[in-house]
């Protein structure tokens, strides 16, 4: 169940979410008007202003109406799956991760390739945001210049350490930030447009075909700086799950989009009645005595705007956790309510050191707009894919009508990727390499776990053919003990260690199988299957959520009292494997094992993910060698 729907009925509570909602889903849409018409119209370089202003927002409108309030609004949010949206909650829903036939390991490659570039625009989102709001210094106060990259790194170190007070309790602050800034944005862009109503001629699409046709070569620049106003669609998905789709509905078409659409027509109004505003025509708007005032608010606003893309990738890496292709990560959640709010500070902290370096070597919002945007076109275009897939075989749309839908939105969107390729040189190479450090730490650590499972492969034995050899030794230890196996079908490895080194028979040893569903959540009936065995040996089959916290002794807990085992005497023992690198690299895979290797030690220790008994938890080192 998401969010909305969790509160339908309730008006309050709706109201909340809806002011959250602006605050964390709209945050980096919400910023663009700071720079994207801008850059958008210098692209167009030589043409007359009346033709370039008028024709670029066009482009922009309808780059907004098709992408943001079609698309992902109208269509892809209605996609979601058990409440969460993103690029991996997609592909969870088709079960990408676990079957292997060729057209979903293609579907899979897609996924993995815009989680990655999401990634990358987790660290160029912040500095990009915020280095554009603290630019207005050399409006307001030229003098202060030289100021605007050590405020911009100050203001981002402070946001990346106000991560951990939790999703919630920052859109609380931030939602009526936000409200405020859109409603500032509306404002001004009514001040412009009383000046001159002439631009309101950009609602006709046509204007934008005729810049485009006017120059086809300038115009794939100018289409990869329009395709900036509409960069926050994917964090828009991402954080589905936070809100819920009904409350980011109504934030966007009652606030969002018009207070957006308001200010960039009265830009355009300001530029062309006084063409050296397009200097900075959003600061430009306001009289100058308000242009401090506007610098903290822009400020504020830039800041909840990277808050978007951070919170996205968060929910993004958790679901990358769970399915096998990150890491396992110290998770801290940070709302009892929501198990989708979560912290991640290894997250967080290689977010917030790479988007303060970025700011320092390009040191412009002019430098970084290269940068930007390649990594989030690339992203909506595996998004779209997916949700081909989806639509296709999940909904009972009529075929044709399915394919004729996705094929004109994946039209449209490879417009845009098209026109942002040309970016590379001048910055898109950034978010390709962190994409590209993305995709080898998840496929390391796919490669280790597989070299992990071969390693341990001598050790492993069939459950029922333990349970039988069990059944015939003398007990020599009387507590209950629980262990963790990674398939129910086969025996523990610490257990198989324990019976041959030391020839440990237990009373009662409780077999625990830990599986993530395809789905963010599952119900209390569902979690837990029980199958008593020879030996004393009880298999218990949990399966969990791929968005929930797993308090193991809080789960077996009920079933232990059925079987009249007291589950405050359980001992629970823990296998952990310490992997060791190949030490020569003869193939591309001892590579990824040695970083694999490294990955490893920023592992979350087994008994601190399923909130083992401290003292009651022993755990067993096994060294595998990769």
């Amino acid at each position: 169940m998401t969010a909305a729907s969790a509160t339908t009925g309730d008006a309050p509570k709706q109201r909340m979410l809806v002011i959250g909602a602006l605050g964390i889903v709209f945050g980096d849409i919400g910023t663009s008007p700071l720079y994207s018409l801008r850059e958008t119209v210098v692209a167009a370089g030589h043409m007359a202003p009346d033709v370039a202003v008028v024709g670029v927002l066009s482009l922009i409108t309808w780059a907004i109406i098709l992408a943001i309030a079609v698309k992902y609004v109208g269509m892809v949010l209605r996609v979601d799956n058990d409440g969460e949206g993103g690029i991996l909650a997609l592909a969870t829903l088709l079960n990408l991760h676990a079957d292997a036939r060729r057209w979903q390991l293609v579907l899979l490659c897609a996924a993995l390739l815009g989680a990655a570039m999401l990634f990358g625009d987790g660290v160029i989102t912040p500095a990009i945001s915020v280095l554009s709001a603290m630019e207005g210094l050399k409006l307001a106060a030229p003098s202060l210049d030289p100021l605007v990259v050590p405020l911009t790194v100050m203001v981002l170190a402070a946001l990346f350490l106000a991560q951990r007070a939790g999703t919630h309790r920052i859109g609380v602050l931030f939602g009526p930030i936000m409200l405020i800034w859109f409603v500032v944005l509306g404002l001004l862009g009514l001040y412009g447009l009383s000046g001159n109503l002439h631009v309101l001629r950009a609602l006709s699409p046509h204007h934008g075909v005729l810049l485009l046709a006017a120059d086809p070569v300038r115009g794939l620049a100018v289409l990869s700086a329009a395709f900036l106003a509409i960069t926050g669609g994917e964090a828009l998905y991402a954080d589905l799950g936070q809100f819920g789709r009904r409350a980011i509905s109504w934030a966007w078409y009652g606030v969002a989009m018009p207070g957006l659409l308001l200010n960039y027509y009265g830009q355009g109004a300001l530029i062309l009645a006084d063409p050296s505003a397009l200097q900075n025509p959003f600061y430009a708007l306001a009289p100058h005595l308000l242009r401090i005032p506007l610098l903290l608010l822009a400020t504020a606003a830039t800041v909840i705007a990277s808050q978007a893309v951070i919170t996205g990738v968060m929910s993004l890496a958790r679901q990358a956790m769970e399915i096998g292709y990150l890491v396992p990560l110290r998770t801290i959640h940070t709302a009892e309510e929501h198990e989708s709010h979560i912290y991640l500070p290894a997250v967080n902290a290689f977010l917030g050191i790479l988007a303060i370096v970025v700011v320092i070597g390009f040191g412009s919002s002019n430098a970084l707009a290269g940068a930007y945007g390649l990594a989030v076109a690339t992203a909506m275009v595996t998004t779209t894919v997916l949700y081909a897939a989806a639509v296709i075989r999940l909904r009972d749309w009529p075929r044709g009508v399915a394919i004729a839908v996705v094929v004109g939105i994946l039209a449209f969107d490879l417009v845009f990727f098209v026109a942002n390729l040309g970016k590379i040189e001048s910055g898109g190479w950034l978010p390709l390499m962190l994409a590209a450090f993305a995709l080898l730490v998840m496929a390391a650590w796919r490669v280790g776990q597989a070299r992990t499972r071969a390693w341990l492969a001598p050790t492993t034995i069939p459950l029922p053919q333990f349970a039988k050899k069990e059944a015939k030794e003398t007990v020599n230890i009387d507590y209950p003990a629980v262990f963790l196996t990674r398939t129910s079908a086969n025996t523990p490895t610490t257990l198989v260690l324990l019976d041959r080194l030391l020839g440990t028979t237990f009373s009662t040893a409780i077999v625990v199988s830990v599986t993530v569903a395809g789905r963010p959540r599952v119900t209390g009936d569902e979690r837990v299957k029980t199958v008593p065995m020879k030996g004393g040996i009880l298999r218990l089959d949990i399966s969990v959520g791929y968005m929930q916290s797993v308090n193991l002794p809080a789960i077996i807990g009920p079933v232990l009292k059925a079987e009249g085992i007291d589950s405050d005497t359980v001992v629970y023992v823990v296998g952990f494997e310490r992997p060791v690198a190949p030490e020569r690299i003869r193939r591309p895979g001892d590579l990824l094992a040695k970083l694999f290797a490294v990955l490893a030690r920023f592992m979350e220790r087994t008994a601190d993910h399923f909130q083992l008994p401290q003292r009651r938890t022993l755990e067993v080192g096994v060294p595998v060698r990769l």
